[in-house]
């Protein structure tokens, strides 16, 4: 059984000079930037890595975790110029032909998050939100499985292993 991959309905709506209907969501469609419920604007919780009450950094994580399930971490320690690498690489592997990011797919009906691969978000008025993706781990290092980490782009590995320092560091503290 052979993967749709999103690269594909990219690459022919290039020859075709369309996007699918499917795949257009129009302006009046989309969400807003900002997100409300009963006039309160919404902000993403700020996780502070320099806090230096490790008790209220859990607390501030798990809050934050529990009631958004996603938050923005700041003062972590990575270099802005290093965030720019990393997704200079990101970018450059999914520009590799597909057979490349094909070596570190997800087995068909394997289920974990780790690998290259296809999600179809959920459909909204018939409209599809579809987006190839690349998860591994990187921390705890004994959860490390370079296997889904891509050879190319060459620095790919090394940008990201600063990233397994990072975190590594961060944990001594």
């Amino acid at each position: 059984m052979e993967i749709e991959r999103v690269q594909e309905i990219a690459s022919l709506s290039n020859l075709k000079g369309t996007i699918p209907s499917e795949f257009i969501i129009f302006e009046n469609e989309q969400a807003t930037t900002t997100t409300t419920i009963h006039g309160a604007v919404l902000e993403v919780p700020v996780i502070d890595l320099c806090n230096p009450d490790d008790q209220s950094l859990v607390a501030s994580i798990s809050e934050a975790s529990k009631s958004w399930g996603i938050f923005q971490v700041v003062n972590h320690g990575i270099p802005n110029e290093h965030i720019s690498e990393l997704q200079k690489v990101g970018k450059e592997f999914f520009e590799l032909p597909q057979e490349e990011k094909e070596v570190i797919a997800k087995p068909i009906g394997y289920e974990g998050v780790e690998g290259y691969g296809t999600k179809l978000q959920k459909e909204v008025e018939g409209k599809k939100g579809w987006v190839d993706h690349l998860f591994h781990r990187v921390w705890p290092p004994s959860a490390v499985n370079y296997h889904y980490w891509p050879k190319n782009p060459p620095s790919y590995r090394f940008h990201f292993s600063f990233i397994v320092c990072v975190f590594n560091a961060c944990s001594i503290r």
